[in-house]
């Protein structure tokens, strides 16, 4: 019996507790600890042959950046007359209309192989998170194109250093695939060597396409470093398909959930998901004005980042309130006092987040511009194994209709 026949009777399982006489098991880099008796399997790479599937995968990786290229892609390529899935941070997407909510930024490989069989996309752009390449949670994909948007400090509560972060990401571009980095090239051969952000990586060198410099200056979204993902995006649209970049519209973009988005205008607030030194920098230094901001970082995570991220605030920023992000298990008092050891500038802490906000909202007079980061869309405050209902932009729009502004 085909693969694909079992798929739809729903007899194909990565679960060892739900394997019975009539399923069939996917053994994957995850579960095969648990399958160590089980003589009878099949791979991801096995069933991907098998379910012959005419759909393109893309994957996105780098610190910064991967969800608005994930979404400029994916808009460049519905233009283009193509079906499209986005699976990353925001959920699920068909053709830019959210069909599922998120579960990890890379779910598991059977989950992903699931997706694409069931809404058979001619293109499958996808987040890959440096976990989910760890964890070889993309096993068995083939990918049409792979793209490097950023590197800089992250996760090093779980790869420990950064030399293990970077050989970790350096690891997903050693195939023949397209590959679009966001790099400088410093040496030429076989495996090249290349400049990103400070640190050298080595890659495959064939399909490999450097972008050192934004390729397009008039895009539809705020901030200077956004020209390098949609200048990634279009890269890779032109090497995928014939779609002239010359015909480009972008008067239909939305442009990206919690992605330097504008909630108001007067006041200007703008909500953004940096949550990274780097990406807290970028932001900050995209507009000009007088700034506050609001911001925290997440417990039971990388701990070092903290005082570095109050650094960069206070690099731009006039006046800093730190607040929660996702405390999870540890004392959000101590995130905070962390992040404090880096500022300069005034600043005090509110932890509760909306009070944070609301006070913030309060000190935008005289075109003060505040940006409240950390979050972007997501719909929740995670505390020690419990999620609080939060939304900054629905909480700044509540504010500011209490306010009357």
């Amino acid at each position: 019996m085909k693969l694909q026949v079992l798929l739809d009777k729903n007899l194909i399982t990565d679960n060892t507790n739900e394997l019975s006489k009539e399923k069939i098991f996917l053994k994957t880099f995850q579960n095969s600890k648990y399958a160590t008796d089980i003589k009878h399997y099949i791979t991801p790479k096995e069933l991907l042959n098998d379910l012959n599937l005419n759909t393109k995968f893309i994957g996105i990786t780098g610190t910064n950046g991967k969800t608005t290229t994930a979404f400029v892609l994916s808009y460049l390529l519905k233009e283009a007359g193509y079906n499209v899935i986005t699976q990353g941070t925001e959920g699920l997407y068909y053709n830019l209309k959210k069909v599922e909510e998120k579960t990890l930024t890379t779910p598991d490989i059977f989950t992903t192989i699931k997706r694409a069989y069931k809404y058979k996309p001619d293109f499958f752009v996808m987040e890959v998170s440096s976990h989910a390449i760890a964890q070889k949670r993309i096993e068995g994909i083939k990918f049409s194109a792979k793209i490097m948007t950023s590197f800089s400090q992250d996760h090093l509560d779980y790869h420990k250093s950064m030399e293990e972060y970077k050989n970790i990401k350096e690891s997903f571009f050693q195939d023949e695939s397209i590959k679009v980095v966001n790099g400088k090239l410093k040496v030429k051969n076989e495996k090249c060597k290349i400049n990103i952000s400070g640190f050298d990586f080595f890659v495959n060198s064939k399909n490999l396409y450097l972008i050192e410099k934004p390729l397009v200056d008039d895009i539809p979204m705020a901030g200077e470093f956004n020209k390098m993902n949609f200048s990634l995006a279009l890269k890779t649209t032109e090497l995928l398909t014939n779609f002239s970049l010359f015909t480009i519209n972008f008067s239909l973009f939305k442009g990206v959930p919690g992605r330097m988005e504008i909630v108001s205008k007067n006041p200007l607030i703008i909500v953004d998901f940096a949550h990274t030194p780097d990406g807290i920098e970028k932001v900050l230094s995209s507009v000009e004005g007088e700034k506050i901001v609001v911001f925290g970082a997440g417990g039971n995570r990388d701990k070092d980042k903290r005082h570095l991220m109050g650094e960069a605030a206070s690099k731009y920023a006039d006046y800093i309130i730190i607040t929660n992000d996702n405390p999870r298990c540890e004392n959000p008092i101590d995130i905070a006092k962390d992040m404090a050891k880096g500022i300069t500038k005034p600043y005090e802490i509110i932890l509760d987040r909306k009070e944070a906000i609301k006070k913030a909202i309060k000190l935008t007079k005289n075109g003060k511009i505040l940006f409240v980061l950390g979050k972007g869309d997501e719909k929740y405050i995670e505390y020690c194994n419990e999620k609080e209902e939060f939304n900054d932009k629905e909480e700044i729009l509540k504010i500011l209709k209490n306010m009357l502004y």
